[in-house]
């Protein structure tokens, strides 16, 4: 019999594309699926994101449907928003008529691929009414997140108790689990609701041949938004006691949001707020560095900006929630969460040492090889070919009453 690749039906719930690093992994992940013959993926998204969508739909690799734009809802950042939940619900609307669509072809899909919780509970909605197995990617931990887009101790305090909430139930309406994280990984496993994570599966990142920059661009560099679970304040903090360091912020947020900021720190000077154009445009400035900075200390996520950081070869400075467990041997220097002047003297002694820069960076370069698309793939391929089958079979025995109690995990993590 001739083999396959199942069809997934991949969702973001979430405008896509844009340059922040979830989204940037899913198109990566969606695209590696399709070109590597793993999987055929066809992704369904917002109506919405960032740059002529047409043109960018045409060019992927695989097919990437829409629900109708939210009329008024153009907010691209992550967080809560108004719109959202409107959004969310197209995407049901639109996901079931293509889930049809497909059958109706002689094409049906064979799995639902959930991100974040908002597509988890899409795909749980989707999954609900074809019979489709659910995979819930899970890309953080809301208790750890929610709270960190409110400053209100009252609001910050119900967002962290809806979010424990949304971690025991999400993933426990899922056939299976997957983690980008190992802290998640954990967490996860120990939910009451039957959570149950497949596997502990890191991102990779498609970072291509190095720009070869003509000249250092500033001694720091970092990636990244305003959002509070980067912590950011941390970072500038520690520049504030380095009077003679410049850093670089390539950043999708406006200026105009940094500015308060830096005027706070006393930052206006050596701090050069850039806007996030397209990654090769920031490739020079990021290997024109001579370090980049981490000062992230929510671990549920795994930092997309780290693996770039690896892969163009600059030391880092992690907070230890950030670095996700590398360390030295990988070219990161971890410091303790939320202390800047740790960083500061991390960020110092680097600066001053050019021997151990070069070597922290030559790590750096050789650890990005372990984040790799082929070994990630393949890995994914092995937990569609258990889950599909299992998920059916389950369901079968369900719908005839057949169920046994306490069955085995779907996969044992590897």
């Amino acid at each position: 019999m001739t083999h396959h690749p199942p069809r997934v039906l991949m969702i973001a719930a979430c405008p896509f594309p844009t340059h922040q690093g979830t989204q940037v992994y899913i198109g990566q992940l969606a695209d590696q699926l399709h070109r590597q013959g793993a999987a055929r993926v066809e992704l369904l998204t917002y109506g919405l994101g960032a740059g002529p969508l047409a043109d960018h739909d045409r060019r992927a690799s695989h097919p990437i449907h829409r629900a109708p734009a939210v009329p008024g809802h153009t907010r691209l950042a992550a967080g809560p928003s108004w719109g959202r939940p409107v959004a969310d619900a197209l995407l049901v609307a639109r996901g079931a008529q293509l889930i049809q669509e497909r059958r109706r072809q002689g094409r049906p899909f064979d799995l639902i691929h959930g991100h974040n919780y908002e597509g988890g509970l899409v795909g749980a909605a989707l999954a609900r009414t074809s019979g489709l197995p659910l995979l819930y990617h899970a890309h953080n931990l809301m208790g750890d997140e929610l709270e960190t887009y409110f400053s209100d101790a009252t609001a910050r305090r119900a967002a962290r108790l809806l979010g424990q909430a949304l971690d025991r139930v999400v993933p426990g309406l899922a056939d299976g689990c997957v983690a980008v994280s190992q802290h998640t990984w954990r967490a996860l496993a120990r939910g009451p609701l039957g959570a149950r994570p497949l596997s502990y599966h890191p991102p990779a990142v498609d970072y291509g041949p190095p720009s070869s920059p003509d000249e250092v661009s500033a001694d720091l560099i970092y990636l990244g938004n305003l959002d509070g679970y980067q912590s950011v304040e941390v970072m500038l903090r520690a520049l504030a006691r380095l009077p003679d360091a410049s850093c670089v912020v390539v950043t999708p947020d406006p200026e105009a949001r940094w500015r308060p900021l830096l005027r706070r720190f006393r930052l206006e000077r050596r701090v050069t707020v850039v806007p996030h154009g397209p990654f090769e445009e920031v490739k020079p400035m990021l290997e024109g560095a001579r370090l980049a900075l981490l000062p992230r200390t929510v671990p549920s996520g795994f930092p997309i900006k780290l693996l770039n950081y690896l892969a163009a070869g600059r030391p880092v400075v992690a907070c230890r929630g950030g670095a996700q467990g590398l360390d030295r041997d990988q070219g990161v220097f971890v410091v303790a969460d939320d202390d800047d002047d740790a960083m500061a003297g991390a960020i110092a002694r680097l600066l001053e040492d050019d021997a151990l820069r070069a070597e922290f960076g030559e790590r750096a370069r050789v650890a990005a090889q372990e984040f790799s698309w082929p070994t990630r793939v393949a890995r994914l391929a092995q937990i569609y070919a258990v889950l599909i089958p299992q998920a059916r079979s389950r369901r079968f025995q369900a719908t005839h009453q057949k169920c046994s109690q306490g069955g085995e995990p779907l996969l044992q993590r590897g």
